[in-house]
């Protein structure tokens, strides 16, 4: 052993060469270690490029009057949300809007909130039912379906089915008032009545 590495180890102690020693092991381990890099999730690096403000999964809010009674209870599979720069995306979206004496259920596929979130666009397998105690429901659906929060007005520029008791009815596009339930079905409507049959 040479004179300088024994001295080096009489001024140090045993211990403590072992202890610089091993760690001189670690950093060379560490320093050799390829350095891994974490990966999202597919579908979150998706989200993530889209550079949201904010991303919710489990979507469940609701809103009240100024008398603190319960409007509007929205539900959604997630809510992508841009703040005022776009619209926010809704997956699976359902709404159950309380407009006495009736009860409105709205659902569709997909949705887009706008930014000041007074309108809701649906698209894509868009039902619309109302409930009302002691009266037939109404089942409106097609493809795309506007909720405006400001009048209360539902709309659509595409084919809307209107099944209402025992008629049902088709037409090109769609107003209808959800505090009066005045609606019409476009210019080009077709109505159709099934008969009551009787069991002899």
């Amino acid at each position: 052993m040479s004179n300088w590495w024994q001295l080096f180890l009489n001024s140090l102690g045993w211990g403590r060469a072992a202890g610089i020693a091993l760690g001189i092991v670690f950093v060379v381990i560490g320093l050799s270690k390829p350095i891994t890099k974490t990966t999202l999730d597919p579908t979150l690096k998706e989200i993530a490029d889209l550079r949201p403000d904010a991303f919710m999964e489990g979507v469940h809010q609701r809103q009240f009057d100024a008398n603190g009674q319960l409007e509007t209870t929205l539900v959604a599979t997630s809510l992508l949300d841009f703040g005022d720069r776009a619209n926010a995306e809704l997956v699976d979206p359902q709404l159950w809007l309380e407009r006495p004496p009736a009860t409105w259920y709205i659902e569709g596929d997909r949705g887009e909130l706008t930014a000041d979130r007074n309108r809701l666009h649906l698209t894509d397998n868009v039902i619309a039912n109302r409930f009302e105690d002691g009266k037939d429901p109404w089942r409106l659906s097609g493809e795309t379906l506007n909720w405006d929060q400001t009048t209360d007005l539902v709309t659509s520029k595409t084919t809307t089915k209107l099944v209402q008791g025992e008629s049902k009815s088709i037409g090109d596009e769609l107003v209808m008032n959800l505090n009066t339930n005045e609606y019409t079905l476009g210019e080009n409507v077709r109505t159709q009545w099934r008969s009551a049959t009787s069991s002899q």
